[in-house]
């Protein structure tokens, strides 16, 4: 399968198929796509029929039998100059079951030696639903540093299904009349938190 570039407001559902490591699923990574971790030895990974639809299909990310805490991710490098001084918004529709620790995240430099990182966990025991990271990309970066990274990443026992990605750029909105926050004070006493409900 050809590479595929990724364009604004397109649903990214090119998938490699394999052959099947379970009744209704297709192994192996999605074309375009970097995989980090121990795939094959802790994970699996391919395209769930059972839980696609014809429009988009479903890939899935399962822990084996041996109990981990190693990381297996899912990403892509992306050319970020289309969306500098705009908004990316990365979306896709996500359920989970028995995993304690997943991540959704878009990362990348907010200056030149600043980075920043956005990420939404999957949520455990629920239907279907979407989810979405979104950060500002500064304009005037280095060449070196406009680009973003885009991942899914399991850690852990349990399974993750994701489908209709979405890679969207939408307008940055300076606030107009900002909130003026108290200064920061360093030196003062610290407690734990209290009252936390108003109750006191």
């Amino acid at each position: 399968m050809k590479n595929w570039k990724i364009l604004a407001a397109a649903p990214l559902i090119a998938f490699a198929m394999n052959t099947s490591f379970a009744d209704g699923i297709k192994t192996g990574a999605p074309s375009g796509w970097q995989v980090w971790g121990p795939l094959g030895d802790k994970y699996e990974m391919g395209i769930d029929t059972a839980e696609s639809t014809p429009e988009h299909p479903a890939l899935v990310i399962s822990s084996k039998d041996t109990a981990t805490s190693e990381t297996v991710t899912l990403m892509q490098q992306i050319d970020a100059r289309e969306y500098e001084g705009s908004i990316i918004e990365f979306s896709m529709m996500v359920k989970a079951v028995g995993a304690e620790k997943s991540r959704v995240w878009l990362r990348h430099m907010k200056s030149a030696d600043f980075s920043g990182i956005q990420a939404r966990s999957i949520p455990s025991g629920k239907d279907w639903e979407r989810i979405v990271v979104s950060s500002h990309f500064p304009k005037d970066l280095p060449a070196t540093l406009k680009h973003f990274d885009i991942g899914i990443s399991l850690a852990s026992k349990g399974k993750i299904w994701v489908r209709d990605i979405k890679l969207e750029r939408k307008p940055y909105v300076a606030m107009s009349n900002p909130v003026e926050l108290p200064s920061f004070r360093a030196g003062l006493h610290t407690y734990p938190a209290r009252n936390l409900n108003f109750t006191e």
